[in-house]
C-alpha cells in the first residue's frame, strides 16, 4: 500500500514537474526568440555598416551638430572630460552589440581571424604604419609594458622618463627597476613649456651612454603639451636610445605619423579620442626592431616575428576588436585634420576663457605648436579643485582635477562632439564660484 502510495507520487510529482518545465522552457524560447527579432540578426547577416553623415565635412557648427546626432550623450550633460573616457558613437555601439548577438547565437567562428587582420589593417593605416607593426591591445598601458618588458635589460641601464608622465607609463620601468636594477633617469619639463626647443633640450640633458629608452607622452595628461616627437625621437637615436611614446592622449584626435615621426614604438587608446569603447588600444613596433622586443605573454614562435605575436594574452575580445575598425571608419569618414583642426579651435576657446578670470592662469604651453586637445588651468584665490570639481558636477560639467608639481589644477578636455557654448556655461558657472566661494560644498571629513 505504502509503495504504491509513493509510486503515485513520484508519477504525479513527474507530471507537474513536465508540465512546469515545459512552460519555464517555452516562456525562455518565447524570450530568447523576442531578443532575437529585436536584434533582427541570423548566420548571414553582415555587421552594420556606417553610411556616411549625408553632408561633406566641414569644420563648421553644421557640420559638427550632424556628427553629434550620432552620439546618444545624455543632452543636459555638459561632458568636458574625453582625455579620462569618449563616450562612443551610435554606429560603434551597433557593431560592439551585433558581434556579440552573433556570437550568443552562433559561436563557431569565435576567433575570427579576419576582422581581427582588418582591425590592424585600419589602425596601420591611421597610424601610416607598414603591415605586420600594429597589434591589438586592450590599452595604452597594456602597449607600454609590452615594450618596456619586452627589451634585454641590464642592470645599470638606464630610462629617461619626463615628471608629467602617466603611471601606466612609468610603472612598467619602475618594476624594472626593481627586478633588474635599471635606472630611472626623471626630466623636470618647465611649466609651461615655452618652445619646443626647450622641452628637447630638458631631455637633452638627461642622455648618458647607459640611456636605452626615452619614454615620452605625445601629450601629456597633466599639462596638455604636445611634445615634438620627431626632434625628441632624433635625440634618443643620435644618442643611440630608442624612443617609446604613450599616445594615449592624442590617438584619434590628433595626428600621428609613425614613419614621419621616426618613432619606435607607440601605444595608443581606443576608449578615449578614437571613441571605440572599452578594452581597446593599439600597439605599434618598428618591424625592424621586432627582433629585439620580445612578447610580454606566451611563446615567442620564431616563424611569427610580426605584431600578431605581441597579443597573445588570450583570446581578444572580438566584439570590442571589431568596434574598434568601426571606430576608424567614423574618424576618417570625418578625416583627421578636421578633428584636429575642431580640437584646437575648442581648445583654443577655453584658453581664452579662462583668461577672463581675474587671477585663472593656463599652464598649458603657449606656443601653439605644443597646444592640443587637453587644457589645463589653475584658479584664482587658490580655490580647492577637488570641491570645485564637485560643485561643476553637481550641475552636470564634468572636468577633472589634476594634482602634479605644485599645482592643484582643473583640466577641460574637449571633443569634437563639445560646443562653444557649453565651453561659455562652464566658466560662467567657474567665473561666479571664484566670485563666491562660499558657493562651493564643503569638504568630506575623515572619520578619525
Amino acid at each position: 500500500m505504502n509503495a504504491e502510495r509513493c509510486k503515485s507520487r513520484r508519477a504525479f510529482l513527474k507530471g507537474a514537474g513536465m508540465v512546469a518545465g515545459s512552460g519555464v522552457f517555452a516562456s525562455a524560447l518565447a524570450g530568447r526568440a523576442q531578443t532575437q527579432a529585436v536584434a533582427g540578426q541570423n548566420a548571414d547577416s553582415q555587421p552594420p555598416q556606417f553610411g556616411g553623415f549625408g553632408v561633406t565635412p566641414e569644420n563648421s557648427e553644421t557640420f559638427w551638430a550632424t556628427a553629434r546626432s550620432h552620439f546618444s550623450l545624455d543632452p543636459g550633460l555638459n561632458f568636458l572630460n574625453n582625455g579620462a573616457y569618449g563616450p562612443t558613437p551610435d554606429p560603434i555601439v551597433k557593431t560592439r552589440e551585433y558581434y556579440n548577438q552573433f556570437l550568443a547565437k552562433d559561436p563557431t567562428n569565435n576567433f575570427r581571424m579576419k576582422e581581427l587582420a582588418e582591425t590592424r589593417a585600419a589602425l596601420a593605416g591611421l597610424l601610416n604604419a607598414k603591415d605586420g607593426e600594429v597589434s591589438i591591445t586592450h590599452s595604452t598601458t597594456e602597449g607600454m609594458n609590452i615594450f618596456a618588458h619586452g627589451l634585454d635589460w641590464k642592470a645599470g641601464d638606464e630610462a629617461i622618463i619626463g615628471d608629467q608622465e602617466h603611471f601606466g607609463a612609468v610603472e612598467p620601468y619602475k618594476t624594472l627597476e626593481q627586478r633588474y636594477g635599471i635606472k630611472i633617469v626623471t626630466v623636470k619639463l618647465a611649466v609651461p613649456a615655452q618652445s619646443a626647443g626647450q622641452v628637447v633640450e630638458a631631455y637633452a640633458k638627461a642622455f648618458t651612454p647607459r640611456t636605452r629608452v626615452l619614454v615620452v607622452s605625445h601629450v601629456s595628461y597633466v599639462t596638455g603639451l604636445v611634445a615634438p616627437l620627431r626632434e625628441l625621437a632624433d635625440l634618443a637615436h643620435k644618442n643611440g636610445a630608442l624612443i617609446s611614446v604613450d599616445g594615449a592622449q592624442s590617438f584619434g584626435v590628433l595626428p600621428v605619423d609613425v614613419a614621419a615621426a621616426d618613432i619606435d614604438h607607440f601605444s595608443g587608446a581606443g576608449q578615449k579620442w578614437l571613441l571605440a569603447g572599452t578594452g581597446t588600444g593599439v600597439n605599434y613596433i618598428r618591424k625592424d626592431l621586432q627582433a629585439k622586443i620580445w612578447p610580454l605573454y606566451g611563446y615567442d614562435d620564431p616563424d611569427l616575428k610580426v605584431s600578431p605575436r605581441y597579443e597573445r594574452s588570450g583570446q581578444l575580445g572580438i566584439p570590442a576588436a571589431a568596434g574598434l575598425r568601426a571606430a576608424v571608419q567614423f574618424h576618417e569618414a570625418i578625416g583627421t585634420p578636421l578633428i584636429a583642426a575642431r580640437a584646437k579651435d575648442l581648445g583654443r576657446h577655453v584658453r581664452e576663457s579662462v583668461a577672463a578670470i581675474p587671477g585663472a592662469k593656463v599652464i598649458s604651453s603657449p606656443d601653439a605648436a605644443l597646444q592640443g586637445n587637453l587644457n589645463v588651468f589653475t584658479l584664482p584665490l587658490d580655490l580647492p579643485v577637488q570641491q570645485v570639481v564637485k560643485a561643476l558636477s553637481d550641475r552636470r560639467f564634468i572636468v577633472r582635477s589634476v594634482s602634479f608639481s605644485d599645482y592643484n589644477a582643473l583640466r577641460v578636455s574637449t571633443h569634437y562632439y563639445n560646443t562653444a557654448e557649453q565651453i561659455d556655461r562652464l566658466f560662467a558657472v567657474l567665473a561666479d564660484l571664484s566670485k563666491n566661494p562660499q558657493l562651493l560644498p564643503a569638504v568630506e571629513k575623515r572619520a578619525s
